[in-house]
């Protein structure tokens, strides 16, 4: 059985929306993330998912004249997604985001663009201006967790309560939603890591998932808690036995974009040895599924009620 049998995968969302294959084009505004200057997130290091070209100062243009150009070098690609995730890409001044976010929608190529940015970073002024453009949009949110217990442990700056509103206030802008979560953050029960998929599951606004195991990278907070003895990085059985046990109780008509932390294996900035690769990963994630006859939403009623249980 192939894995896409079992979940609902990017490039099958893709083909049947677009009928080909679609690719992301990573970009970035310029502008740092604002929480870093208040010590930032312990588990962040903005070279594990920034591409060279995006921080020299090109412009956008240039910027996705040279990511495509990329792209089509390994894939036979004509399509793609202008995907604003470096840093937090909401977080400038609306006039200057705006005319980014316009020449983005006016390549010709570009389908879509995805915008990343953070759950406290989300207002009415920035949704008009996306509710604005000429191709859709779809905001990314770096929700992560729905318990607050969690939120503070990996220092986000925000609360649960903000992810809430960010969400809201994309309904009323008629915004679709992805979302970032991070599996196995210390302190979290299988429990609490379902009740956050439950949670995001009964919101018709999200769209997509993108899974993260929590790789400790050099240069973090989270590094130093490592050095110190405080925290271990999760091998990556664990965390597939974890997914196979999360999926089921996802929304069926979800994309589940991505299943592991990105370029874990194309830098040395992970403090421990990552066992495998991706496709041995994936691989083994199917046969989990399959061993255990499981399959994304079967344990997901429809329409799905989130009921709170625990304190969060």
């Amino acid at each position: 059985m192939r894995l896409e049998e079992l979940i609902f995968t990017y490039a099958e969302a893709m083909k049947a929306r677009y009928g080909r294959r679609v690719f992301r084009v990573g970009l970035s505004t310029g502008i740092e993330c604002p929480h870093r200057a208040k010590g930032g997130c312990i588990f962040c290091n903005p070279d594990s998912f920034r591409g060279n070209y995006q921080t020299q100062d090109n412009s956008l243009e240039k910027q996705l004249y040279i990511g495509k150009a990329i792209i089509r070098k390994h894939c036979d690609a004509e399509r793609f997604i202008a995907y604003f995730q470096d840093e937090t890409s909401t977080a400038g001044e609306p006039e200057m985001l705006k005319a980014l976010f316009k020449t983005a929608a006016a390549d010709p190529e570009v389908v879509e663009l995805v915008v990343s940015t953070r759950p406290d970073y989300v207002n009415e002024e920035i949704l008009t201006i996306l509710q604005g453009l000429v191709k859709p949009v779809r905001l990314e949110l770096g929700l992560q967790s729905i318990h607050d217990r969690s939120l503070n442990y990996l220092n986000r700056g925000h609360s649960f309560a903000d992810c809430e509103k960010a969400v809201k206030m994309c309904r009323r802008f008629s915004i679709s939603v992805g979302v970032h979560l991070i599996m196995g953050i210390p302190g979290e029960t299988l429990s609490d890591m379902i009740e956050t998929v439950q949670w995001v599951s009964a919101q018709k606004e999200i769209v997509e998932i993108k899974f993260h195991n929590l790789v400790i990278y050099k240069g973090t907070r989270l590094a130093e808690m490592w050095n110190n003895g405080e925290v271990t990085q999760m091998p990556v059985e664990e965390y597939i036995e974890l997914l196979s046990e999360i999926i089921p109780f996802i929304r069926k008509d979800i994309i589940l974009s991505r299943l592991f932390t990105s370029n874990i294996l194309h830098n040395d900035l992970a403090v421990d040895q990552v066992n495998g690769n991706k496709t041995k990963w994936l691989n083994a994630l199917r046969l989990r599924l399959e061993k255990k006859n499981y399959y994304q939403g079967i344990m997901n009623p429809s329409p799905y009620h989130f009921v709170r249980t625990s304190d969060g």
